[in-house]
């Protein structure tokens, strides 16, 4: 199997991974009480049936999929421009990437059985500097931004083949909804300047929402939506990968 075969296996299980965490996101958050943390989230995972598989599945997706995002940015696999636009997504790319290694840390812990406190983005605002913290914040806000432009302009749709019809308000409503999500955690990020206490994670973010009713209903259920779509993206999205081939 060469190389490109191989990343291309390990991204659509990663595609697949990113689908089952913001579905069981959803799913908690709007069934039970919404989890302050994302390894809150992955201890709710383990109690439910077959919550061990859906964690392996996780760890092992998520390893896949940062691998690819990494990858995709560093040897520019879509061919963004050289320009100021093509090198911050392909930076945006990198910061996804590790962010998925993260997350295959968390839920590999969960799995070993020595999930963490929840408390890591609040360890990790307090020793962080101000400034840091506003440029993470910033980053994150901005790239909620441009989820929700995606799912506006349907940008998502490309590198889609064969796609289910359904698929399109899966991937606008979805999008939408996680770019709210991440508007207010990076707001949330900011806000941690000199109360490390209010910096919150995606989890963290939904979970802020809870007091608003009908609209965190909405967003608990974009969410669950962005999920499916990833799961649809997990076997139709054209992966990029030709520059791994023999010959190139």
């Amino acid at each position: 199997m060469s190389k490109a075969t191989q990343l291309e296996t390990w991204t659509r299980v990663g595609f697949f991974a990113r689908g089952l965490i913001y579905i069981l996101l959803g799913y908690v958050a709007i069934s039970a009480a919404a989890p302050d943390s994302t390894s809150d989230l992955f201890k709710s995972v383990e109690d439910l049936p077959g919550g061990t598989i859906m964690l392996a599945i996780i760890t092992l997706g998520a390893i896949g999929y940062g691998l690819w995002k990494i990858l995709d940015a560093v040897q520019n696999l879509e061919g963004f421009d050289d320009d100021a636009k093509g090198k911050a997504k392909r930076f945006f790319y990198v910061v996804g990437g590790v962010g998925y290694f993260v997350l295959a840390y968390l839920a590999g812990k969960t799995l070993l059985g020595s999930g963490g406190s929840g408390q890591g983005t609040e360890q990790a605002a307090a020793a962080s500097p101000d400034i840091l913290l506003y440029l993470v914040g910033a980053g994150i806000g901005i790239a909620g931004l441009y989820q929700i432009k995606k799912g506006v302009t349907r940008e998502f749709l490309n590198g889609l083949k064969d796609a289910p019809p359904l698929v399109e308000y899966w991937g606008m409503l979805g999008h939408v909804a996680r770019g709210i999500v991440f508007i207010v955690s990076g707001w949330a990020v900011i806000q941690a300047t000199g109360n490390s206490g209010a910096a919150k994670g995606l989890a963290g973010a939904l979970a802020s929402l809870k007091g608003m009713g009908t609209i965190f209903t909405i967003l608990c259920i974009g969410l669950i939506l962005f999920g499916l779509f990833s799961l649809v993206e997990a076997k139709y999205r054209t992966v990029p990968n030709e520059d791994l081939r023999p010959g190139h």
